[in-house]
């Protein structure tokens, strides 16, 4: 701002025939000038790539409370449904709008009657067209040929650009409307960018895309002992080619900023700023994730071999993180290599630990001694994380680099896409929904024998990683997105660098911060069965605010249990198209069975509890972790049956003018949405169903 501001003042004390005599003596135009000032204010700094920090066991504090964290200012939280698929096509509508805009500007220079621009619009609208033909292909993975066109865009823009600045200076025919060809100048300089920005994400993806092709034949190699090319290598360029191209696309940010939206008809202002709107959200976004790449080879082990512990996690048995953990893996990396991958019944862990552990809060209904299984008891993914690697060392398996989370939820995506999967043992192939009830029919009737109850596990896993292979680069991005969005993967580390990237990419899965109204409903499932496959939440959150700004909530918790004769002959069927024997008795376990839960309502630090409807009020109990307060108990609910609980409290701070409200959502659990209600001085001002995730604000007397 303070740039645009001198700007306009240096076009107070300077004649517009006065910049032009400047463009003349320069060797760059006089927008790009101006984006290099910007530039030199926008860099982008690169973080230069650490050395691992190491720590010893002997060192670390066996502590399995809530790290301590300081507050960054600059951190940047994203939103659940501000969302990373939705990154392409927002740069899809940022080039749309350019290109309106650059047209009604056209258009309106034209009007004019000065018909020596037509040349000049009919090469800028090939340039525009063969950008949003680049943006096309490179949605459809056509990567060599977006490049392709990417290029011809800078090459046609490029000369439109130097045209424009030309024909800026033709004489006093245009001096009565300057701000249109300065509008215009920017607009293309700004595509310029954007198409040459194009062109090295272009090449960026295309390697990219390359090197994950290849990357099963070097694997093999690498396993035969033979010499390749590391695949953290193979990253590094792209990469590079990766921060420039955004590197460009702040410069053009830079240059659509100084586009005075004030100053144009009032039918292109709202175009323009959706252009400025879009652009700035896409960099937004893309700051934090720029700020880590150059963490990536570091992660899969350039600098020192990496290992890494795997949470396989069943949400049919809720847990704060996601599921019961059942089955962990291990993961060895060297040079973007896997060298070990091996996957354990998290009972054999379990069985290593000598040391009696005390069980977390409400787990001593279920087990009276702490293990792995279940160590994911924070809904902060990276507290859990901490513990799980703590609890893995102390049994005798040594230090990990970082902790992966994985949700069984996330198979059935992939099945999904690959079409079902098809083992050698059945002769019927396995539709995607019916995966995961499929396999906890395998695993729990003992199928496979009760030494290796859970050898199904690794058959899945090696067919899902060969069609895996065949997938294309879009298909794989989606996969990755989606877990990204619905939280099916999760990843934290002690290395601030690794967790620089958990954080980036929005897979650290930790309690967000606010300092509005908050709500997260975490589950925990005590029933020792597969119920929560059956069982859902649905959430009504009331917030009274008064004429002096407190507030009181109530919240409505009523959660039903589906089991009935419909998911009894689904079981059934299931059980007789793959020839698995299913005494009645394992119904109890599948779903049959009573669900209890255990509730932690976390909300804003400081929060009171005042009254309690459907659990006996001495059965609630309030505590403080993680910056927040929670109000904890348990709830039984029987098989056909809903149980309700009301929940009122009196929030610590006030909201006068506006109010502001931020609900998370569980990893593992369906719930996405839940009613929100606002009343100020008891006349109700919001009635909707809000996205967990996203943060929404309302101004009172709107």
């Amino acid at each position: 701002m303070k740039i645009c501001s001198e700007i306009r003042n240096f076009y107070l004390r300077h004649s517009y025939r006065r910049l032009i005599d400047l463009r003349k003596h320069s060797s760059k135009p006089l927008v790009i000038q101006r984006a290099e000032k910007m530039q030199r204010k926008n860099l982008l700094q690169l973080k230069k790539k650490s050395v691992r920090e190491t720590t010893s066991g002997q060192s670390r504090k066996f502590d399995l409370q809530k790290r301590q964290r300081i507050s960054n200012k600059n951190e940047i939280y994203l939103l659940a449904n501000k969302s990373s698929p939705q990154k392409i096509s927002r740069f899809k509508m940022v080039m749309g709008a350019i290109v309106l805009v650059f047209f009604l500007n056209l258009i309106g220079i034209l009007g004019s009657g000065k018909q020596t621009f037509e040349k000049t619009v009919e090469s800028a609208f090939a340039g525009i067209g063969d950008l949003l033909i680049a943006v096309e292909n490179f949605t459809n993975g056509d990567f060599i040929a977006s490049q392709n066109q990417f290029s011809h865009a800078v090459k046609i823009l490029d000369k439109v650009e130097k045209d424009l600045m030309v024909l800026g200076g033709a004489g006093a025919i245009l001096e009565t409307q300057p701000e249109n060809v300065q509008a215009g100048s920017r607009l293309v300089s700004a595509g310029k960018l954007l198409a040459s920005s194009g062109e090295h994400l272009a090449e960026a993806a295309n390697k990219i895309s390359f090197a994950l092709k290849t990357w099963n034949v070097r694997q093999q190699a690498v396993a035969a002992n033979h010499s390749v090319e590391s695949f953290s290598d193979q990253l590094n360029l792209p990469i590079t080619k990766i921060l420039k191209g955004l590197s460009e696309i702040e410069n053009a940010n830079a240059i659509l900023k100084l586009v005075e939206t004030n100053s144009l008809p009032t039918k292109l202002q709202k175009k323009v700023q959706e252009a400025k709107n879009e652009l700035n959200y896409f960099l937004e976004i893309m700051r934090p994730i720029t700020a880590a790449l150059p963490e990536i080879p570091n992660l899969l082990g350039d600098k020192i071999p990496r290992r890494y512990l795997i949470l396989f996690q069943n949400q049919d048995e809720i847990r704060p993180t996601g599921g019961f953990i059942g089955s962990v893996g291990i993961l060895d990396l060297n040079d973007g290599f896997a060298t070990k991958f091996e996957i354990r019944d998290v009972y054999s862990i379990d069985g290593q630990l000598t040391k009696h552990l005390d069980p977390p809060e409400g787990f001593g209904f279920i087990t009276g001694n702490w293990g792995l299984r279940d160590s994911n008891y924070h809904p902060d993914f990276p507290t859990s994380a901490e513990t799980a690697s703590l609890i893995f060392e102390t049994a005798g398996f040594g230090s990990v680099d970082g902790v992966i989370a994985i949700n069984a939820s996330l198979l059935e995506k992939i099945a999904a896409i690959v079409g079902g999967i098809k083992l050698e043992r059945f002769e019927k192939k396995i539709a995607a929904e019916d995966l995961n009830l499929l396999l906890e029919l395998v695993i729990e009737s003992k199928t496979d024998g009760v030494e290796n109850p859970k050898q199904i596990l690794s058959e899945v896993w090696k067919v899902l990683s060969k069609e895996l292979r065949k997938l294309s680069t879009q298909d794989l991005l989606e996969i990755i997105f989606y877990a990204m969005r619905e939280k099916e993967v999760q990843f934290a580390s002690e290395n601030s660098d690794l967790m620089q990237i958990a954080k980036a990419t929005g897979v650290a899965n930790e309690l967000q911060e606010t300092e509005n109204d908050y709500l997260f409903v975490v589950n925990t499932s005590l029933s020792g069965n597969k119920s929560d496959r059956f069982c859902e939440n649905q959430i009504t959150h009331i917030s009274e605010i008064s004429e002096n700004g407190e507030v009181i909530n109530e919240l409505k918790i009523l959660r039903k249990h589906d089991w009935g004769s419909a998911a009894e002959k689904k079981v059934d069927q299931l059980a007789r198209d793959f020839g698995i024997q299913l005494p009645q008795e394992l119904k109890e376990i599948l779903g049959r069975g009573r669900n209890i839960d255990l509730i932690k309502v976390f909300v804003p630090f400081g929060s009171e509890l005042t009254s309690v409807e459907g659990v006996p009020l001495e059965r609630v109990e309030t505590k403080k972790s993680a910056g927040k307060t929670y109000f904890m108990f348990s709830l039984t609910t029987q098989p056909k049956f809903s149980r309700e609980v009301i929940l009122k409290y009196r929030l610590p701070m006030k909201f006068e003018k506006e109010y502001s409200f931020l609900g998370e959502f569980q990893s593992g659990d369906r719930t996405r949405k839940i009613e929100k209600i606002v009343e100020k001085g008891g006349v109700e001002i919001l009635s909707k169903e809000v996205i967990l995730g996203k943060e929404i604000t309302w101004q009172f007397g709107r």
